[in-house]
């Protein structure tokens, strides 16, 4: 009897089907944020709204970038590294807010809260697209592959991974 062969399509890295999952809602509210800062705030608030939507769209963006290089390491570092690139986004845009809040040319809170809205959005569309992409948590075999013609339909039967034996011998 040959060993069960893994089917199904293989998994990599979800970072491409996250970054179109977070960029699709991004997409569709980032006009809704600017738009309703313009209203509220007038031009200088739109601006300063867009500013903000911008910067934070293009470092979270970069962030999956650099989760793409973590993920090929050791996987006990895998958890830290998505940690350290996590803070290191919150701490890098609440720097560049605190930097420009005082700036005369740019209404701060316009500015601040859109750049909260694109990062809510963003981490919310990540964890769902995630969620949604059913990566098993062990491998699927395919149990049609070779079955023995002495094994009958209504006795159970056992699958083992490859590699493993089941400590009876034929």
């Amino acid at each position: 009897m040959t060993a069960p062969q893994a089917s199904g399509p293989e998994y990599g890295p979800p970072f491409a089907a996250m970054f179109r999952g977070a960029l699709t809602p991004m997409v569709a509210t980032a006009p809704v944020i600017v738009l309703a800062f313009w209203i509220t705030s007038h031009a200088r608030g739109g601006l300063a709204a867009l500013l903000g939507v911008v910067i934070a769209v293009v470092f979270l963006a970069g962030g999956l970038h650099v989760m793409k290089r973590v993920v090929n390491s050791n996987p006990l570092t895998v958890l830290a590294g998505a940690l350290a690139v996590f803070f290191g986004q919150v701490i890098f845009l609440g720097f560049v807010m605190l930097v420009l809040s005082g700036a005369d040319w740019l209404d701060a809170r316009s500015f601040g809260l859109s750049m909260l809205a694109v990062a809510l959005i963003w981490q919310l569309s990540q964890v769902v697209v995630f969620m949604r992409l059913r990566k098993p948590v062990y491998p699927v075999y395919d149990v049609s592959v070779d079955v023995p013609a002495d094994v009958s339909a209504d006795e159970p039967t056992r699958v083992l991974p490859p590699g493993q034996d089941s400590g009876t011998s034929r």
